[in-house]
């Protein structure tokens, strides 16, 4: 009788140890263990709903549980990116490389691309890359738009559109009604253009050599300023820093279409 209590207690022990023994996830240099029994937030199925309804153009917003990153950056969400869709290896010739040969290895064809940038920079992966992580919503553009807010005048930003980014926002700003369909080619060509930039570690909106991950997508869809009023607002970052910065929650707007969001994120904490 006591054997077998012994060995119960044994057996116990033994299953427990083992179940949460699968959960550890060890880092050899610098030498760091964590348990993490969840795993992903995001799952499987969900991420088979994405590939089968995302659309070239959608913004991107993830975010991660027990993430430093998540406790520093302001906001719900601490990341966004942008779905182009499919990536041609011919499209190389949109990706200019004259001042940096370096950045030709961040070109990464591919059938369902999302550029973003990270501390790497800015480089493309594949959108099941991209959906490893604890919560993330995606966000498209209205078929057709036209001006929503009021923003300042062109001029100050001139010197960082294109030709057409300037006379797009020149039409918005006009009253003129645009739609998505017409003007993604553009926005594709901006996204790609900028791959292989420098992440931005001092969060300077007021260029786009170095691009922070929202600063990234504002770039990338800045024509349509008169429409979504995205611009950088002052914010605590890290804690501790004040700046004007863009933080990812910033696009959860109402004049962008909320098509998709997992079963983990709770958008009522979000900070409109």
């Amino acid at each position: 009788m006591a054997a077998s209590k012994v060995t119960e207690i044994i057996d116990t022990i033994q299953s427990g140890f083992l179940r949460r023994f699968g959960n550890v996830k060890y880092y050899p240099w610098p030498l760091f263990f964590v348990y993490d029994p969840k795993g992903y937030q995001v799952k499987g199925d969900e991420v088979r709903e994405i590939i089968d309804m995302i659309q070239p153009g959608d913004i991107l917003l993830r975010g991660y549980d027990k993430y430093l990153s998540g406790v520093f950056i302001p906001g719900y969400f601490s990341h966004s990116g942008i779905y182009v869709g499919e990536v041609k290896p011919e499209d190389k010739e949109i990706f200019d490389t004259s001042d940096d040969v370096e950045r030709e290895d961040y070109f990464k064809p591919g059938k369902q691309m999302v550029i973003h940038a990270m501390a790497q920079g800015v480089f493309m992966e594949d959108i099941i890359n991209f959906c490893r992580c604890d919560r993330m919503a995606i966000l498209r553009f209205p078929k057709e738009f036209r001006a929503y807010d009021e923003t300042d005048d062109a001029e100050p930003m001139e010197k960082l559109f294109s030709v057409k980014e300037y006379n797009l926002f020149r039409d918005l700003k006009a009253g003129k009604t645009i739609r998505f369909e017409d003007i993604f080619p553009m926005i594709y060509e901006t996204a790609l253009k900028q791959v292989g930039k420098p992440y931005d570690y001092k969060f300077n909106f007021d260029n786009y050599n170095d691009l922070s991950c929202t600063e990234y997508v504002q770039s990338c869809i800045k024509a349509m300023a008169p429409y979504h009023g995205i611009e950088a607002i002052e914010k605590h970052y890290f804690g501790l820093l004040k700046k004007s910065i863009i933080e990812p929650d910033a696009f959860y707007k109402d004049c962008f279409d909320m098509v998709w969001k997992s079963r983990s994120t709770d958008l009522t904490k979000v900070k409109r």
